[in-house]
């Protein structure tokens, strides 16, 4: 029988009702997919994910290995060529596209509904034999093997690497919070910095001067030699990510007045300066950020900022509250938190 969209989910919680043990050859696991496809956990199942790849959430696959630690009945092997997505059981089997994730298809959480799952559920007792002599070769086969501890570390970098770099099904158009739901941010290398005063004389006159000298050695006039466009934080912890990994939301909160400004997105450039302070002994430094015109692929000028002030001013307060402390006067906080807040209550 052909099972489509609308029957996947209901017809895969129906077999693992149903069957009284599960071999299950799914390539890629989202959060809760253990929990989903092995409900009863005295009930005997064997496992074939792919972990290399980054695709399956390994928090869900360590769930069942932890399982199986205490229950011979469940078995976890890994295939880094596996692809299929291959449930079997004594009366039934299920094929189609769908991974394995907490509400029972793709991707994790509400991502998942981006993409259009099929497959066939059959009762035919010569295709399930067939599907079980498969799936029996493939689990004593040396593509498929056990999960070390050092599996599980590579895995996690991997998902990780993996969840960063995830396609983004949000609307077009300008960057909004309103586009993505706090899932869909999560993983992401994306941050708010929050801080409540502009950078000092000092600090500012060290990136000019960098910037000038910069301009000047690739040929400018000394006298108009400005260089590249740079933003300057001043005195901030090693705690910051100084590398292009991240992408940053910089924001100016005065809590007194309750005003925020939305200064833009940026990335980091790795470049740190020291400078000292006027009529001061002690020294200070600044890192240098680039100024970008998006944030995740999506535009981000002045104007969309000043729209995005709107999105942000009503949850200010909290959104300070709940940011990572990184030092008096600056904070952090990933852009999923930051969604989640702007969400509770709306």
């Amino acid at each position: 029988m052909f099972v489509g969209p609308d029957q996947y989910t209901t017809t895969l919680e129906c077999m693992v009702a149903d069957e009284p043990a599960l071999d299950v050859a799914v390539a890629f696991w989202g959060q809760g997919a253990d929990s989903r496809i092995h409900p009863n956990e005295s009930k005997p199942i064997r496992v074939i994910c792919n972990l290399r790849s980054g695709g399956s959430n390994p928090w869900a696959i360590q769930s069942l290995l932890t399982r199986a630690e205490t229950n011979p009945h469940v078995q976890v092997r890994q295939c880094d060529r596996l692809h299929a997505k291959v449930l079997i059981g004594a009366s039934q089997a299920l094929i189609g596209s769908a991974n394995i994730s907490a509400n029972g298809l793709g991707l994790e959480g509400s991502e998942s509904a981006h993409w259009l799952e099929a497959g066939c559920h059959t009762n035919n007792l010569a295709e399930i034999a067939s599907s079980q002599r498969w799936f029996d070769q493939l689990w004593s086969s040396m593509d498929a093997r056990d999960i070390t501890v050092e599996d599980m570390a590579n895995a996690i970098e991997a998902y990780k690497r993996n969840q960063s770099s995830r396609p983004d099904y949000s609307p077009p158009g300008p960057f909004s919070f309103n586009k993505y739901r706090p899932e869909q941010l999560k993983g992401r290398d994306a941050y708010a910095l929050i801080y409540v005063s502009r950078p000092s004389e000092e600090a500012e006159a060290a990136t000019l001067g960098h910037l000038k000298a910069e301009a000047i050695a690739a040929g400018a006039d000394e006298a108009k030699g400005k260089g590249t466009s740079r933003w300057t934080f001043e005195c901030w912890p090693e705690s910051l990510d100084t590398s292009e990994k991240n992408e940053y939301l910089c924001l100016l909160w005065k809590a007194k007045t309750g005003s925020v400004t939305v200064d833009g997105p940026c990335k980091m450039t790795s470049t740190q300066l020291e400078f000292q302070y006027s009529g001061e002994r002690h020294w200070g430094w600044v890192d240098l950020a680039r100024p970008t015109n998006s944030l995740l692929g999506h535009r981000l000028n002045k104007t969309d900022c000043r729209a995005l002030t709107k999105e942000l001013k009503p949850k200010m307060q909290e959104i300070w509250e709940r940011a990572e402390v990184l030092d008096e006067g600056s904070r952090r906080i990933q852009l999923s938190a930051l969604s989640e807040i702007l969400r509770a209550g709306a």
